[in-house]
């Protein structure tokens, strides 16, 4: 990626002008790791519904198979549009903002898919962030959470409404400014809203890794709708704004991806270390039970310490992702099922 930046820069110093085929390049790259990475996602969120049954986790599989399509919508209406301007671009005026027929099967496609995206993401963040309804007040949290949604949704109102098409045809470029002004932002706007769903839940973790792995998770989420702008590329602007914007979707995904996924398996890796030391107390617990001393405890503890580091080393080596079960956190779960063997009779 940087290489063909700097041959685009380039480029343009020398000839003051670029080449169309920069912007497909860097599109089709970062769109079609999107398309992959998201799809995954999804996969993963509709194989945890499957076993836990969790509203949430179904929606947010939803709204990462719909971003995933309108990514390659977006990847095949760029595409399409791209072909169609000339080879090198040259510093010219060129309109504001394109209007795609609804007939286009590539233009609605994009249109239809960007707004069920944004509406499933919006969905699953308010299912996420309903606790905070009750700190907020109903009323007030629904007007900050909507609000995003109209505004997105405003966008769309000349197409649907047609309540501006007198302005737009009599001042064609002073509305072309101020509507790419205005909703320019609509699609980060949301992503904010729904990366704080993410924020929210880390917040309220204990567990650092874990942590870590949701702030990742809700910074990718931030950057992933705000760098999914590549309708704005088929202006051919020069120089080519936007570009760079448009690069960062593939790491957007990434993140996304690595943050939820990371969190999973850390989460089910502190599940099965936690079954490791039940399993090894209990099957050491009647000649605990014979001996009954303090000493045999402290040298139980240093045994399955010893072991489950082990185990969770091994599982680190195996995932790449390190469990968030600390040596204090193993010692705690060891004391409470020491405590519940000996209250059995």
């Amino acid at each position: 990626m940087i290489a063909i930046f700097a041959s685009l820069i380039l480029q343009i110093l020398i000839t003051s002008g670029y080449n169309v085929q920069f912007l497909e390049i860097v599109v089709w790259i970062n769109y079609v790791l999107a398309i992959a990475l998201l799809g995954l996602l999804s996969q993963r969120f509709l194989s945890w519904f499957r076993s836990n049954h969790n509203l949430v986790v179904l929606v947010y599989s939803l709204a990462s198979m719909m971003i995933s399509i309108n990514a390659l919508f977006t990847l095949l209406y760029v595409t399409n549009e791209l072909t169609k301007k000339p080879a090198n671009i040259q510093p010219e005026l060129t309109p504001v903002a394109p209007y795609g027929s609804v007939y286009d099967m590539f233009n609605s496609g994009y249109v239809i898919t960007s707004v069920m995206s944004f509406v499933l993401t919006w969905i699953a963040s308010v299912f996420l962030l309903h606790n905070y309804s009750r700190k907020l007040g109903r009323a007030k949290y629904w007007i900050l959470v909507t609000i995003p949604l109209f505004y997105f949704l405003s966008q769309f109102q000349p197409l649907f409404l047609n309540i501006l098409t007198p302005f737009r045809l009599s001042e064609p470029i002073l509305f072309g400014v101020v509507y790419t002004l205005f909703f320019s932002a609509t699609i980060p706007v949301g992503g904010v809203l729904f990366g704080i769903a993410f924020w929210s839940v880390a917040r309220n973790m204990n567990r650092n890794i874990v942590k870590q792995y949701m702030m990742i998770s809700a910074y990718g989420m931030m950057l992933l709708f705000s760098s999914n702008q590549a309708s704005g590329l088929v202006l051919v602007p020069y120089p080519p704004f936007g570009l760079i914007t448009v690069s960062f979707l593939g790491l957007s995904s990434y993140l996304l991806l690595i943050g939820i996924y990371s969190s999973a398996i850390s989460v089910s890796e502190d599940t099965n270390l936690r079954r490791t030391i039940r399993k090894f107390v209990i099957d050491q617990s009647k000649l605990l039970d014979s001996i009954g001393s303090a000493q045999m405890e402290q040298e139980m503890q240093k045994k399955v310490i010893t072991i489950v580091k082990k185990t969770s080393q091994a599982m680190t080596e195996e995932t790449g992702v390190q469990a968030s079960l600390t040596e204090e956190d193993m010692k705690e779960y060891l004391d409470q099922v020491l405590q519940e063997i000996k209250r059995k009779p």
